[in-house]
């Protein structure tokens, strides 16, 4: 299917070429294209780094530095590591072309209607600059080895070939809607300036990735042949997720894939293997080591992990086993997207008895396998290297059994300034093992846990605070308040707001703050980024709906601009005489937190506000936090979640 859908793909812009595009992506040769180069439309080389080359069939002729040659269709130009060429297209496109790129050039041709240029990338990275339209219809296809990418006017992107091999990456650096288009696996996919995708060797284009404030800077090193990491390194956080079975109610059928985890970075996807190690193998959910907890028993199978949906670079893995055979008998292995093996580790420890086996990698895992004659799985931990690029001992899936004595870490966990706001949230968890907190709209428990409101009504955001909700009278246009606690399972918050009127979103998207919606910022890592202004993996924004009817939660990962439904977190709202009140239980697990008494987050706590009915707006914000930036961290507060008394 992969190939007939490129071939039709191919077959549509055959009016135009002599000859179609094979299904293998065969490049044209210089007897099948031709060149209109009129109104002095014309393609020539700039060498900008010595280390350029022409390419005709296998020919390739170095050019002297700061040469200016003149190309034709069927010919290409080819830098080497360290050499950089711009092709001139008329005053069309200008292509740069970097570390070891090459590029073809099938087709030009311009007239008073429209300019098609074709080329073929194999190699490297080309950036490309659409200029002006002109009038014309200006349209740029480069042919890569596993996609087609079609630009528009005043397109701006580049085209990365990992020097792997295994992924490409396409980055809109600028581009409007549908001016930039990527074909694979027979699914065209749209990208708009700030975004990037990726892609494999099969299968259609990966999912958008925010184009951070470093690929600029990543740009100009390139271009000055600086030693730089590698593309993924600089779009994707590294991976930070823990998952148990604790999700799996039931198993899946083998061959079936499932989510065993998913929170702000992704999702973890497991598929129990058909056909096991030597015939017929056997799964089951038990209590493997006595913890509580079911686990997944594997007699003679396979435990595959999938990694292709967690929006964050895998280098580490962690998978606890409870080990009921032999030595030996069992293994952990890492792989690329290609399916080769990157590390393997064995279960070394006899029956009876718990290990962690830890794979590393300087590359990135896209798969794992658990292979086990007789053993059980409990969970998988994905933990950053650490800026040294060694390991960090993960979080344990299968902690002891933990006594009664609180640690209290106080002294050793980071703090925001004071001004930014301050919070306490108190341990809500009962002796009997549930929680104090019950969602359901009603303050009574609130009052009875021990803690105290947080007030703000500080504006952070004005686009037109002064409106009034019609026919509002006395009532406060906008105040808030704002509690928080915490036990093993939840964070909750709570908010009380003064309104004038309550109007809430009525999108069908996550953008509750285009309505009255308390919100709240929270830095999940507060030690590993204390000093950093940038958003990372674990930064979040939590927006409540606090719609009597039908009350939710929308996660939002901030520095992917990504949301999704939080449906797992529990959301109850009532109205009030002077507003409403809003109450939730966010999962920890959902987090990506195991929380610990005396840990601190970083936290901002608003409330948007929206007077104009009928519309969905944000026309105001008040804040815990007074210098609140949503992208700038280091200006939210912090959150101390304190140990039981």
């Amino acid at each position: 299917m992969f190939y007939r859908n490129i071939l039709l793909y191919w077959s549509t812009i055959a009016l135009w070429l002599l000859s179609a595009c094979t299904p293998n992506n065969v490049p044209l040769g210089p007897n099948t294209t031709e060149t209109e180069t009129g109104n002095g439309n014309t393609i020539e080389i700039e060498v900008a780094r010595e280390g350029v080359f022409t390419v005709q069939g296998d020919q390739r002729q170095a050019l002297p530095l700061s040469e200016r040659v003149a190309l034709v269709a069927g010919q290409g130009v080819a830098v080497d590591e360290n050499g950089r060429a711009i092709v001139h297209f008329g005053n069309l496109l200008t292509v740069e072309v970097l570390q070891a790129g090459q590029l073809q050039v099938q087709h030009f041709s311009v007239d008073e209607q429209a300019a098609t240029i074709l080329a073929r990338q194999d190699s490297g990275i080309l950036i490309a600059d659409l200029g002006p339209s002109q009038g014309i219809d200006n349209r740029f296809t480069v042919q890569t080895a596993f996609a087609t990418i079609t630009a528009g006017s005043n397109a701006r992107f580049v085209v990365v070939r990992e020097t792997s091999g295994l992924l490409e990456w396409v980055l809109a650096l600028e581009a409007d809607q549908d001016d930039l288009q990527i074909t694979a696996g027979g699914v065209t996919k749209s990208l708009v300036g700030g975004q990037a995708r990726w892609i494999a060797p099969m299968g259609e284009p990966g999912p958008v990735v925010v184009v951070t404030k470093g690929v600029e800077a990543w740009l100009s090193g390139v271009r000055n042949s600086a030693s730089e990491p590698g593309i993924s390194e600089v779009l994707l956080p590294p991976a930070n997720m823990l998952a148990d079975t604790s999700s799996l109610t039931t198993l899946p059928a083998p061959g079936q894939a499932v989510e065993l985890r998913r929170d702000v970075q992704g999702a973890i996807n497991l598929t129990l293997d058909q056909h096991g190690i030597f015939g017929a193998p056997g799964y089951t959910l038990e209590d493997c080591n006595g913890d509580g907890a079911l686990d997944i028993a594997i007699l003679n199978g396979v435990l595959r992990l999938d990694f292709g949906d967690v929006q964050a670079r895998v280098q580490a893995i962690d998978v606890t086993v409870f080990n009921r055979g032999q030595p030996g008998y069992g293994s952990l292995q890492g792989l690329d997207l290609a399916k080769n093996e990157l590390g393997r580790q064995r279960v070394e420890v006899g029956g009876g008895a718990l290990q962690t086996l830890g794979l590393r990698t300087n590359h990135r895992y896209h798969y794992a396998e658990l292979v086990a004659g007789n053993a059980c799985f409990l969970g998988v931990s994905l933990t950053p290297l650490s800026v040294a690029g060694e390991p960090v001992q993960p979080p344990p899936i299968a902690p002891n059994i933990q006594s009664n004595e609180v640690v209290n870490v106080l002294a050793s966990t980071a703090e925001r300034l004071p001004e930014n706001g301050e919070f306490q949230a108190p341990f809500a968890g009962a002796d009997d093992g549930t929680s104090q907190i019950q969602i359901d709209g009603n303050q009574s428990d609130w009052d009875a846990l021990a803690g105290e409101w947080t007030l703000f009504s500080t504006i952070t955001h004005n686009a037109n605070c002064a409106t009034r909700y019609p026919d509002s009278g006395n009532l406060v246009d906008l105040e808030g308040q704002v509690r928080l606690a915490y036990d093993t399972q939840n964070l909750y918050v709570t908010f009380m707001a003064n309104d004038d009127g309550v109007t809430t979103y009525t999108g069908t998207d996550e953008r509750y703050f285009l309505g009255d919606s308390p919100q709240l910022l929270l830095d999940l890592d507060l030690n590993g980024d204390f000093n950093d202004a940038q958003l990372s993996g674990d930064d979040i924004q939590i927006d409540l709906l606090p719609n009597v009817d039908a009350p939710k939660a929308a996660l939002w990962q901030l520095s992917t601009l990504s949301s999704r439904p939080f449906p797992e977190a529990p959301v109850a709202a009532a109205r009030t005489e002077t507003g409403y009140f809003v109450e939730a239980a966010f999962p920890w697990q959902s987090l990506g937190v195991i929380p610990q008494p005396g840990d601190r987050l970083g936290i901002v706590a608003s409330i948007s506000d929206n007077d104009t009915p009928d519309a969905n707006a944000q026309e105001c914000i008040i804040s815990t936090a007074p210098q609140r930036e949503w992208r700038n961290p280091t200006t939210w507060g912090t959150a101390l979640l304190k140990p039981a008394e």
